[in-house]
Formats: C-alpha cells, structure tokens, sequence
C-alpha cells in the first residue's frame, strides 16, 4: 500500500475547516515527509492505533517507506489522483489544494502537474473539483416536496455535529 492510501484515511475522516490537517496530508501525500515512517500500512495503523489516547479521528501522518527509507508513492508530475470520500467537506479543501493556482492556506512546497478528479463533484457553486467521475445527482420528487404540495406542516432538523470525544468520568 502506497504512502497516499495509508494517509488518505487521517487526511479524509474529519470535518471541520482545518487547513493543517489538510497540510499534514499534503506532506505525507505529496511531499512524502511525515513524522512517521513504516514498511507497511498495516504495522503503522497497529502502532499508532497503541498509543495513548489514540483514535481514528486523528491518527498521526504516517507514510510507508521501501528499505532505503524513502517513501513509496508519493503523488508526482505525470500521477493520476481520484479522491473518494462520502463527505464534501474535506474533499472541497483538497481540491482547493489541487487545482487553485493562488492557494494560500498552506505552503504547498511543490504542486505535481497530475490528471486529478473526484468521485462526485463535491461543491456544486465553486465547481470543485472540476473534473469528476459521476455527475451530481438530480433528485426530484422529494418526500419534502410532496408535503407541502399537500399542505402537510413539517418541521426540519439536521445534525450538526459528526464526532463528539467522550471522556471517561473519573
């Protein structure tokens, strides 16, 4: 497994607007640079996952490397790159990162000319990113919809929030 997809899941299972999450994925996508070097995907997940207070949402940079220590499938000139995550959130903020030539959030170091796309486009008013494998999709005759063509009264809620840390009371 390549240092990419062993990062992808830390770069890609948060939520909030958190540029270095984001930069700490650009390093160990990119640059190949991370606080951790592994021979394998699953000895650094098994490593990380012992330490203390370790947790999926925020598992530390880890990239694999090959026996000379360099890391193995950094993302470079010529590499194509498909993101795949339910989520638009940080998939909007890579695409950013990918494809804005003025982007300012982070020092990017260098940026590979790549053929990048997204599974879906994840943000329909900025157009990111903007290429894509499946178009967004049409959806019509909602059960909202329905209701009020109906005169039925309805009230809307949404979560907000995704991931709440519980700590043990002592």
């Amino acid at each position: 497994m390549s240092n990419t997809l062993a990062y992808s899941f830390v770069l890609f299972n948060t939520f909030q607007n958190d540029w270095d999450v984001v930069k700490r994925g650009w390093d160990a996508q990119v640059l190949g640079e991370a606080p951790y070097k592994f021979k394998s995907a699953l000895e650094a997940v098994k490593t990380l996952r012992a330490q203390p207070n370790a947790n999926d949402q925020y598992l530390p940079p880890f990239v694999i490397v090959d026996d000379s220590g360099n890391a193995v499938g950094p993302v470079l000139d010529g590499d194509a790159v498909v993101t795949i995550n339910f989520r638009a959130d940080r998939m909007v903020m890579l695409a950013k990162a990918l494809e804005y030539a003025d982007f300012d959030k982070f020092d990017r170091v260098r940026v590979p000319k790549i053929r990048y796309a997204g599974m879906l486009q994840y943000d329909g008013e900025l157009k990111l990113p903007s290429r894509y494998l499946v178009s967004p999709p049409e959806i019509e005759r909602t059960s909202g919809e329905y209701l009020v063509k109906n005169g039925i009264h309805t009230f809307a809620c949404r979560q907000v929030l995704y991931y709440l840390m519980f700590q043990p009371l002592s």
